[in-house]
């Protein structure tokens, strides 16, 4: 695990030790109609409440963390996260059945009680949205990226297609000069014997004539 995982879990673990704890110390209140055993009880509701609302948000942060991780450590944890999920949902429910049978004997009966339990109902719904938002966010963001990749991936591929096709040109481009070097020393060579021949000629004609100048003379 990463540490900033380490630290959010560690915390997550605490938190849900103490709303599983505290949870068990409101079910075992006695159900006595003296007002402070009614105040009592309704703090310690609210508080849960509180906690669990903080145990949203914790696991709010691990599931952004996991995101980011590479793939074998995102599977593992995210199998922790899960199984955080349904232990807090568990929870949750165990907190909501306490709360409505506290409302039907009318621990929240006033008109002030049921604004409260109504503002905390609306805070943890509106961590719930938060969390979809930021989840839908991350998967947005993963389509991106993904979708980033796969474009440079195919621009590599074209960039080294056309260095191929300038090395075969390129490659060409040499054949293709050695080819006229050695045409153009060979017209040197063909030029050179022609001289050769013509001069030899030349001097054929010439020793032809002088013979013949100098024989009639005699």
């Amino acid at each position: 695990m990463t540490t900033i995982f380490d630290g959010y879990d560690e915390e997550y673990k605490s938190l849900a030790q103490s709303i599983s704890t505290k949870i068990s110390e409101i079910s075992s209140y006695e159900d006595a109609p003296a007002q402070k055993e009614i105040d009592k009880k309704r703090t310690a509701i609210t508080h849960v409440g509180d906690l669990i609302t903080q145990a949203t948000q914790l696991i709010q942060q691990m599931d952004l963390e996991v995101r980011s991780l590479d793939a074998a450590t995102k599977r593992e944890l995210s199998k922790k996260v899960d199984q955080y999920k349904k232990s807090l949902k568990s929870l949750s429910d165990d907190l909501k059945t306490i709360r409505e049978k506290e409302e039907q004997a009318g621990l929240f009966g006033s008109a002030e009680a049921r604004a409260r339990m109504q503002g905390a109902t609306q805070k943890l719904k509106q961590t719930g949205d938060r969390i979809s938002a930021a989840h839908q966010t991350v998967l947005e963001t993963e389509e991106t990226a993904i979708g980033i990749q796969e474009e440079l991936s195919r621009n590599r591929e074209k960039i080294e297609a056309t260095h191929s096709k300038i090395k075969s040109v390129n490659d060409m481009a040499r054949a293709g000069g050695r080819i006229l070097n050695r045409m153009s020393a060979r017209d040197k060579r063909q030029k050179l014997i022609l001289y050769g021949v013509m001069g030899f000629m030349i001097l054929a004609i010439f020793i032809v004539l002088l013979s013949t100048i100098f024989g009639r003379r005699r």
